[in-house]
């Protein structure tokens, strides 16, 4: 009777293993939340995705405005090259064009990531359902095989750990870290991008020209006054200070944002999923040891030596 009751068992198994190689397993996990989780997370990585996208341009029209501006030349007569004193806002510039290009690719890469998954995790599933067919056809019938039971038991471990990982670590650690950045860090990066947005606006080549290269000379001037190098050294002294001036008033404010945006994608990026997905996988891997070492698979009064070991190990 003992022997009826686990071919039963078996060959449940067995049908499970072949419902989830084609997939209707992962129906029926999707219909108790699911598939709504790996919407939402869908959602997030895309509106994520586009806002960065966003800022990149933004991003990249601040550096190009900042690359006409450091090739320009001030003074009359005789030029000057200003390229020293928007240096340090092009770095700044520079450092949040990196970080938006890595974030944008980061949050990209997850989103196909996750998208990838949903055509392994029923393989991976069904791969682990299959050897614990294999291990419990060793534990119930084939005791004397010790070394391959054992392994087929920590196969089993592995594949299962493996399986939950698909199915739910990785998408329960995407939404965590959502749901955290939705409070934390997307409003410190959305206020740095529309301070850069600013910033682009005034970085404009019409906004640069009349703010700071626009000639205040009128066209009467004679030869005389165009020759007197005193007047025209104190023009240009002063128009490399007022620049000067303007430039480090912005490269306080562009640090602030860089800074912001750096550490916002940082931990939107990295920081929050890693520390969520690692919580939530050795959480898992511990409850499925224990749960591994309690559960008896043997109905019958058979305890062997071997199965204290192998749990001692786990």
């Amino acid at each position: 009777m003992e022997k009826v009751k686990k071919s039963i068992v078996l060959v449940m198994l067995i049908l499970a293993c072949v419902a989830a190689a084609g997939g209707y397993l992962d129906k029926t996990i999707g219909f108790f939340g699911m598939q709504r989780v790996a919407d939402a997370n869908d959602a997030y990585l895309q509106e994520a995705f586009d806002r960065s996208l966003t800022g990149f341009l933004v991003l990249s029209g601040i550096k190009s405005g900042l690359a006409v501006i450091e090739g320009s030349e001030v003074g009359i007569g005789f030029n000057l090259e200003i390229g020293d004193i928007v240096q340090a806002v092009y770095d700044y510039v520079d450092i949040a064009w990196k970080a938006a290009l890595a974030g944008g690719t980061i949050l990209l890469i997850t989103r196909i990531s996750l998208e990838a998954v949903t055509f392994i995790d029923h393989w991976c599933l069904a791969l682990m359902l299959l050897v614990l067919v294999i291990f419990l056809v060793f534990e119930w019938f084939l005791a004397s095989y010790t070394r391959l039971t054992n392994v087929f038991r920590e196969a089993m471990l592995f594949l299962l750990v493996m399986a939950l990982t698909l199915y739910f670590i990785l998408p329960l650690g995407i939404t965590a870290a959502s749901f955290v950045s939705a409070k934390i860090t997307q409003p410190l990066i959305q206020n740095s991008q529309d301070g850069f947005e600013k910033i682009n606006q005034e970085f404009s080549l019409s906004h640069i020209n009349s703010q700071l290269f626009s000639d205040d000379g009128s066209d009467d001037e004679s030869i005389f006054s165009a020759l007197d190098f005193t007047a025209k050294y104190e023009k240009t002294r002063e128009r490399i200070r007022e620049i000067g001036k303007y430039f480090k008033d912005k490269s306080k404010l562009m640090a602030t944002l860089t800074i912001q945006l750096v550490a916002g994608y940082l931990f939107d990026c990295i920081i929050f999923p890693l520390t969520f997905f690692l919580i939530l996988y050795l959480l898992t891997r511990s409850l499925v040891a224990f749960l591994i070492r309690s559960v008896n698979f043997d109905a019958l009064p058979r305890t062997t030596k071997h199965e204290t070991q192998v749990s001692n190990e786990l």
